[in-house]
């Protein structure tokens, strides 16, 4: 929905789809919770890289569970919002508010776990595990959730939070980096069990 809609627009939208908005939540908050082990296996092979000492790699499983948070809290916010359609329009409003400037705001958490990524993948000088050009993908990710700072100035155009810069980049860049973090990282985990399978053979 659009940052400018006036506070009868917001009002007719949880009234007027109610059930619609309170079921993509839920599947909203189902997803969110399958980044929990999607990042425990991005954590493990970053471990490889660092050994004992892992501070990246804490760093990287530390903030993709608070973003894991962010996918089940700001559901639940907008649910609120739609659990009672009729209750005061300022309030309906502030809790409308509180769900999107959330959702859209909080990058910070998934920005600094792709930076925490690129400087685990280049302290690995000989790239053994992950590539190096997975370092800087990841680096351009970080880069491209930033943009949605501008949501906090903006109620219309494409710096707002339904504009291109806040929502439909980082959006895009969100889905690139699943797709292929999740194909580079099945790859290491692949490699390691053959790695695995050939030691204990020897």
């Amino acid at each position: 929905p659009s940052r400018a809609d006036s506070i009868e627009q917001v009002v007719a939208l949880y009234r007027d789809r109610a059930d619609g908005i309170r079921a993509g939540l839920l599947l909203t908050c189902l997803g969110g919770g399958l980044l929990g082990p999607w990042v425990a296996a991005i954590s493990t092979q970053l471990k490889r890289i660092e050994g004992r000492d892992s501070p990246l790699t804490y760093t990287q499983l530390g903030l993709g569970m608070l973003t894991l948070i962010v996918f089940t809290i700001v559901p639940m916010v907008l649910q609120t919002a739609a659990f009672r359609p009729d209750r005061n329009p300022d309030a309906l409003l502030a809790l409308h508010d509180l769900g999107w400037i959330t959702f859209i705001g909080v990058y910070a958490f998934p920005t600094v776990q792709c930076l925490a990524i690129t400087a685990c993948v280049f302290s690995d000088p000989e790239q053994r595990i992950l590539p190096r050009w997975f370092g800087y993908f990841n680096a351009w990710v970080a880069i491209g959730f930033m943009p949605a700072s501008t949501i906090y100035w903006f109620k219309e155009g494409p710096f707002a939070w339904n504009g291109f810069f806040p929502w439909w980049l980082p959006v895009g860049v969100f889905f690139a980096w699943i797709v292929v973090n999740t194909a580079v990282i099945r790859r290491a985990i692949l490699a390691q069990a053959v790695e695995e399978s050939a030691g204990r053979r020897e």
